[in-house]
């Protein structure tokens, strides 16, 4: 499994910090219970709620045990999506096999951090926050292109929707206008059916040369001369030509030789706000993905 740095982040953000030895399953119980830690004694009489795992941000971890006075270092990473692999100097004195291979294997369930010890899962939580550090990167908006990106101006034109998210054969994936009209005339669609599957294909997105990022739809049937009148007064559209008016107003702009576009949206992941702008690039086919990749344009 591939982890990207926003997996990373994220997994960072929820192991770094103190875990307690919580519960105790057996493997072998009727019910799969959680035994409370405290409950659950050794042969010493000593209970893993004295256990504690430390977790940092620079990637170590360090085992204690408060009540034998005990206490091992080592390293720990992330291994895929709510999975983490650690090793210590040593580990209650494990053999190097199958049995240890599973006791540094951490599971994240229902919020806390399992792994296995024989046939027991030892379930911790965390009792206390690390120190993770911010690193916020300048968000493209807050980038004052420089005078080579100032000139750039490869995005500039008229574009058309090449490909829409639609569903066909109950499939929800990006489709030509081919595409849908072959599905409506295989399904002998109606007018109205027609009109309404084939809406996706009718905006076409202009990037001005002053950076503007116009959206341009087609004036709805029946609409009255009054009617667009009050609508352009009101300042609900704008720019009418053609047929066709113009609905809000995005900005884009080059940064390090590369076009993004300001999608205006708000955007949180676990509380964290993230940058409403996205990059333009021209894939393979030749096509710009717009809109998160809902649909593809082509230059007209």
């Amino acid at each position: 499994m591939v982890l990207d740095e926003q997996d990373l982040r994220e997994g960072l953000k929820f192991i770094v910090g103190t875990w307690q030895v919580d519960f105790v399953v057996n493997a072998f119980s009727n019910d799969l219970a959680h035994i409370p830690a405290a409950e659950f004694k050794s042969e010493d009489g000593g209970d893993f709620s004295a256990i504690t795992f430390t977790f940092s941000e620079d990637h170590t971890v360090v085992m204690e045990d408060t009540v034998r006075g005990k206490k091992e270092s080592g390293a720990w990473e992330q291994t895929g999506w709510g999975e983490y692999h650690y090793t210590l100097g040593a580990f209650l004195d494990l053999p190097d096999d199958t049995f240890r291979k599973n006791a540094e294997t951490i599971s994240v369930q229902d919020g806390c951090l399992v792994f296995g010890l024989g046939f027991l899962a030892i379930g911790m939580k965390k009792i206390a926050e690390g120190t993770v550090t911010e690193t916020k990167e300048p968000d493209i908006g807050e980038i004052e292109p420089s005078a080579e990106d100032a000139a750039l101006c490869g995005i500039v034109g008229v574009w058309k929707v090449a490909a829409a998210m639609t569903v066909i054969g109950g499939d929800f994936r990006l489709c030509t206008r081919e595409e849908v009209e072959a599905d409506l005339d295989a399904r002998g669609a109606d007018e109205e059916e027609r009109r309404e599957e084939l809406k996706p294909f009718d905006p076409v997105i202009e990037f001005t040369a002053d950076h503007r990022v116009l959206t341009r739809m087609k004036l709805p049937e029946g609409v009255s001369e009054e009617e667009i009148r009050a609508a352009l007064e009101a300042g609900e559209i704008s720019d009418l030509r053609d047929g066709m008016f113009s609905v809000g107003e995005k900005e884009w702009k080059a940064v390090g030789g590369r076009y993004y576009y300001n999608t205006g949206e708000h955007r949180e992941i676990f509380g964290e706000v993230k940058s409403p702008w996205d990059e333009l690039a021209v894939d393979e086919e030749g096509l710009l993905p717009f809109a998160s990749s809902m649909m593809k344009l082509k230059r007209v």
